[in-house]
């Protein structure tokens, strides 16, 4: 088992590497999503439609996604010295590339170049934490991580909001691009080819032959996948998206629906660092079970019991917006266990293989979340309405997501668990 003292001089620098990678994830989802509150400025400015709007802002995550497992393998095979501050000046690229976009496909290839570039993050986090710091602490810093995707998330919609109206939202971008050299200079720096180049991960062992088949037949990496896609399918499909539907579809405002969807993302901010570290200290198994589990139950109360006992049930038990509030907390609180995923499928893989394991976990969630935030709404389609009985149904695509989680966890706990390999 690597420690800080085999590969840093000090923890002070494993510690630095970690943070240079993590703040390359805060930069490439900021730029990612500042799109959200510019959307309406962009559209108008190219002159797109609404579905084309939609195009545009998919670019990235379809890019982002099928770039995941080809990243973690170049990460593993090649360091990160190079590839991560390139894929950082790369992201800016694009920023600065769509600020200059006029046309549909212009912008589209823009967010193209975002996502292929935004792709070496993760894996590069999971590298950096799993080669420095001691075994026991990855499930937390990987839970760490998460908070670092809400972040990105809060700067980009805010400094957006704050600067389109100063600057347009064309240099807006521009702006973010310029953050992308000192994020590089950073990463470089903190990420020395002594520990993190090309020699370092080709000194370790045979990496890229059948590396990448390594990974895809360990049987913990693939429970691991089916865990992370619910989780992360539940995070971004009902998070994003679902459940500020069946918020409304409560009759609740749109001001106290987003007041329900921000207690949701609280309480994923508030689980992944919390679980992270009750995975290091007591195993993944338990908090993740757990935590699942939470989710679940607090997902069917959330969704009331109409679904079962009929429509015309009398909604006199409806709860007060602050019971509503903590009731969708928990279950962020509970889904945000599902970073323990990584842990489960990295700890019986040497450390040389944990980008590509990073990646192809990653996938599994970031598509999985893709697909559930557009499947439910064939449901609503299908039976021509978007009564709260029809939300209730597509909802349950999130329930199916999470018992498949749990059948997964159980069956990794049947496997036992296998201490982390070294290189």
């Amino acid at each position: 088992m690597n420690t800080p003292a085999s590969i840093f001089p000090s923890r002070a620098l494993a510690f630095a590497a970690y943070f240079a990678a993590l703040g390359f994830m805060v930069y490439q989802l900021t730029v990612q999503t500042m799109l959200v509150p510019l959307s309406d400025f962009v559209g108008a400015d190219l002159g797109v439609s609404a579905i084309q709007m939609t195009v545009i802002s998919a670019a990235f995550l379809a890019t982002y996604a099928c770039m995941q497992i080809p990243a973690g393998v170049l990460l593993d095979r090649f360091g990160a010295t190079w590839l991560v501050p390139a894929a950082c000046v790369c992201v800016g690229a694009g920023s600065i590339y769509f600020s200059h976009s006029h046309t549909f496909i212009g912008a589209v290839g823009a967010r193209m170049l975002m996502g292929v570039a935004a792709a070496f993050a993760f894996p590069s986090i999971g590298m950096a934490a799993r080669r420095g710091l001691p075994a026991s602490m990855f499930p937390f810093m990987m839970g760490l991580a998460d908070v670092g995707f809400g972040l990105g998330g809060v700067i980009g919609n805010i400094g957006a909001s704050q600067l389109q109206p100063i600057i347009g939202w064309r240099g807006t971008m521009q702006a973010a691009a310029l953050v992308a050299l000192p994020l590089a200079a950073i990463a470089f720096v903190c990420l020395p080819r002594k520990w993190f180049g090309a020699a370092a991960a080709i000194k370790s062992a045979t990496i890229t032959h059948g590396g990448l088949r390594t990974v895809l037949k360990s049987r913990e990496v693939r429970l691991a996948a089916v865990i992370y896609g619910g989780g992360c399918g539940t995070v971004f499909g009902f998070g994003s998206m679902w459940n500020q539907q069946l918020a409304l579809a409560w009759d609740l405002l749109p001001n106290q629906a987003s007041f329900i969807s921000t207690a949701f993302f609280v309480g994923v901010g508030l689980g992944a660092p919390l679980t992270g570290w009750l995975g290091g200290k007591f195993g993944p198994e338990r908090p993740l079970k757990w935590g699942l589990w939470l989710t679940l139950i607090t997902l069917l109360v959330w969704m009331k019991p109409r679904i079962l006992l009929g429509p015309d049930l009398p909604r006199i038990f409806d709860p007060p917006l602050w019971v509503s509030a903590i009731n969708v907390g928990l279950i962020g609180l509970g889904v945000a266990s599902s970073v323990l995923a990584f842990e489960i499928g990295c700890r019986a893989l040497p450390t040389r293989l944990t980008a590509t394991t990073v990646g192809v976990i990653n996938l599994a969630g970031v598509g999985c979340g893709a697909l559930l935030q557009v499947v439910p709404g064939f449901v609503p389609e299908i039976m021509h309405s978007k009564h709260y009985t029809e939300v209730q149904y597509a909802n349950l695509f999130f329930v199916a997501a999470l018992v498949a989680a749990l059948v997964a966890c159980r069956m990794v706990k049947r496997v036992g668990s296998s201490s982390q390999s070294s290189d």
